[in-house]
C-alpha cells in the first residue's frame, strides 16, 4: 500500500556555474525543459535551484560523468502509494521524508532508517531483542486491499447516487479488533496531500460525530436481556413491547456507562478522543466508539481495541515479528455469561436466516438552530454481521447529508440502497474470506508501480493547455528559515499556509523546485532544534 524508491534530484548552484548555454543544453534532456527556458532559469536564479525530482540511479550516473560544474544529484528515499487514494487516512502522508499524519506518522522513527526499541513500536513482539530496524524495516498492516477496494469503490457510487459526499465505513473483527477495511469519505490522495483541503483530510471514523439515536434500538434491547438476567423469559418482539423496552433516558445512560459507549478508543495508528462534549445537548458518539461498543456486545462482553498494525518485517534479521498477546487490552464490560447470552439474542429481530447475516439499519434527522437559521443533517447507519450465529465480521457504514429533502432521484433516496450496499458486501465476505496467516515476507517491490509512479508525477505536473510559453512559477526552497522569511517568500504566490510547530522551517509541502500550477495551499513544518 506504500512504497519506497530511491531516487535522485538535480539541483544546481547558478554562481557556480561556468558556461550556463553549456549547462543547460546538458541538462535538457535529464529536464524535459527547452534549452532556451533552463538557461533563463539558471540566469534568473540567485540561490540553489533543483531543477528536477525523481530521477533513477543511471541518469544520476549519466549526469556525474558530465561532470558539470555546480551540478549535483542527491539521492533520496521517496514513498509512492499505488493505491492513490485507498486507505488514504490510514496510510497518513510524508513531507521532506517525514512522516506527518496516520501510519506515517506515528511510526516515523520505526520507518526511517536506523535502528529502534520497543518503546517506538510496543505493541510487537521483538522476541528478546533490544533493538531491530539496523537495515530496512516493513510495517505490515491488517487491512485486506482487496475488501479495502471493493468497499471504497462501493461507498462512492452510494454517495453520487445519493448527492451526499461524507460517509465512513468500518470492517472489523469484533473478536480480535483486527481492522480488514476503513473507509473516510471524502478521501485525498496521500501522493499529492497538499492539494486535498482540510475536510478530506478529517478521519471521520475518529472525529465524526453520530447521533445516539441511529443505535438506541440496540443499545435498549442489549440492557432488556441483561436485565432479564440469565433465568429470565426471552424479550417481548420490538412491535408490542413498550417503548425503549421500559427504560427511561436516564436508565439507559447507566447501561450505556456500563458498556463505556463514551469512552476514549485508542488504537495503534491513530488515538482517537471521546465525544465531544456539548453541555445542554443529548450526547452524541463518534463511528469507532459505535463500532467497538457494537463488537462487545455480539462478541460476548469484552471490550476490544481496534487496530491496524499486525506485524513488521526487519530485513536484517530477515524476519517478521509478529504483534505481542498482550498488546490489545481486553475488558469485560459485561457479565460473561450474560455477554453469551445477549450475543445470542440480540440481534434477533434484525435476522436474517437465508443470507446468514444480521442487518441492521436505522437513519435521524437533526436540526440544530443557529441564531435565524438551522443546519439541517440527515444521518443513516447500517450495521452487518456475519455470519449470524457467532459474528466473525462486523460491517458498520455511516451516511451524512447536509441537505434537505427532497433529496434527487426519490426512488434510491432512503436507506434501502444502504442496506443492499452492505448486504452485498457481507455476502462477498462470507463467500471469500480474508486469509488468516500473513505470508512470512513481504513481495518485492513491484516495477510496475514504479512506471506507475512517473507516470503519475507526469501527468500531476503537466502544464495547462494554452499556456506552454508561459513558465510556471515554482516552489522556492525555505529549509532553514525563520518563519518570517519563509512567508516572506512565498507571498507573491497567494498561498493559504498551514503551520505545525514552532521555530525555523524544517521541511515544506510542496517541495522545492515543484510547480504550484493548480496548488493553493503550503504546509511548513517548524523545529527549535
Amino acid at each position: 500500500m506504500a512504497v519506497s524508491y530511491r531516487l535522485f534530484s538535480l539541483a544546481v548552484n547558478p554562481v557556480e556555474v561556468g558556461d550556463r548555454r553549456k549547462t543547460a543544453e546538458a541538462l535538457a534532456p535529464f529536464v524535459g525543459d527547452k534549452v532556451d527556458a533552463l538557461e533563463a532559469r539558471l540566469k534568473n536564479a540567485q540561490y540553489s535551484i533543483v531543477l528536477a525530482d525523481d530521477l533513477d540511479e543511471r541518469q544520476a550516473e549519466q549526469i556525474a560523468a558530465l561532470q558539470l560544474r555546480g551540478v549535483s544529484c542527491k539521492a533520496g528515499e521517496v514513498r509512492f502509494y499505488p493505491g492513490h487514494t485507498a486507505a488514504s487516512h490510514v496510510l497518513g502522508f510524508m513531507g521532506d521524508g517525514v512522516g506527518l499524519a496516520g501510519v506515517e506518522g506515528k511510526y516515523d522513527s520505526v520507518l526511517q532508517a536506523g535502528g529502534f526499541r520497543k518503546s517506538n513500536i510496543p505493541d510487537i513482539d521483538f522476541e528478546g531483542q533490544e533493538s531491530l530496524g539496523a537495515a530496512v524495516t516493513d510495517i505490515v498492516l491488517t487491512l485486506d486491499i482487496d475488501l479495502q477496494k471493493q468497499l471504497e469503490s462501493r461507498f462512492r457510487e452510494y454517495l453520487a447516487a445519493q448527492g451526499a459526499e461524507k460517509g465512513m465505513g468500518l470492517l472489523i473483527e469484533p473478536g480480535s479488533g483486527r481492522i480488514l477495511a476503513l473507509v473516510n469519505q471524502p478521501s485525498f490522495n496521500p501522493n499529492y496531500f497538499w492539494k486535498a483541503n482540510e475536510s478530506n483530510r478529517v478521519n471521520r471514523i475518529y472525529n465524526h460525530v453520530l447521533d445516539k439515536e441511529l443505535i438506541r434500538p440496540i443499545l435498549a434491547r442489549a440492557a432488556a436481556i441483561e436485565r432479564q438476567g440469565l433465568e429470565g423469559p426471552s424479550l417481548l418482539p420490538a412491535t408490542v413491547a413498550a417503548a425503549n423496552y421500559g427504560f427511561t433516558d436516564a436508565q439507559l445512560n447507566v447501561f450505556e456507562q456500563q458498556i463505556q459507549l463514551y469512552g476514549s478508543v485508542f488504537g495503534n495508528w491513530e488515538s482517537g478522543p471521546a465525544a465531544p462534549e456539548q453541555s445542554g445537548a443529548e450526547p452524541v458518539v463518534t463511528g469507532v466508539q459505535v463500532g467497538v461498543t457494537l463488537a462487545s456486545l455480539v462478541n460476548g462482553g469484552w471490550r476490544i481495541t481496534p487496530y491496524v498494525v499486525d506485524s513488521i518485517y526487519d530485513h536484517a534479521t530477515a524476519k517478521r515479528y509478529a504483534r505481542s498477546s498482550e498488546a490489545t487490552e481486553k475488558r469485560h464490560v459485561l457479565d460473561p455469561a450474560l455477554g453469551v447470552k445477549i450475543r445470542r439474542e440480540l440481534f434477533a429481530n434484525w435476522l436474517m436466516e437465508q443470507e446468514n447475516e444480521v442487518v441492521f439499519t436505522a437513519d435521524h434527522l437533526q436540526v440544530n438552530p443557529e441564531k435565524e437559521f438551522s443546519r439541517y443533517s440527515m444521518q443513516k447507519l447500517f450495521v452487518g454481521l456475519a455470519p449470524a450465529k457467532q459474528p466473525k465480521f462486523l460491517l458498520l457504514m455511516a451516511i451524512e447529508q447536509d441537505c434537505l429533502q427532497p433529496l434527487p432521484d426519490a426512488k434510491n433516496s432512503d436507506k434501502a440502497a444502504l442496506e443492499q450496499m452492505g448486504k452485498d458486501l457481507l455476502a462477498m465476505l462470507i463467500k471469500t474470506a480474508p486469509p488468516e496467516n500473513l505470508p512470512a515476507k513481504p513481495p518485492e517491490k513491484s516495477q510496475e508501480n514504479l512506471r506507475q509512479f512517473f507516470i503519475s508525477k507526469r501527468l500531476n505536473f503537466r502544464n495547462t493547455p494554452g499556456k506552454a510559453n508561459e513558465p510556471a512559477p515554482v516552489m522556492p526552497q525555505m529549509r532553514g528559515l525563520s518563519l518570517r522569511k519563509g512567508l516572506q517568500q512565498i507571498d507573491k504566490y497567494k498561498m493559504k499556509v498551514r503551520i505545525n510547530g514552532s521555530g525555523r522551517i524544517v521541511a515544506q509541502y510542496p517541495l522545492p523546485g515543484q510547480p504550484l500550477t493548480g496548488v493553493d495551499e503550503c504546509i511548513l513544518t517548524l523545529d527549535t532544534k
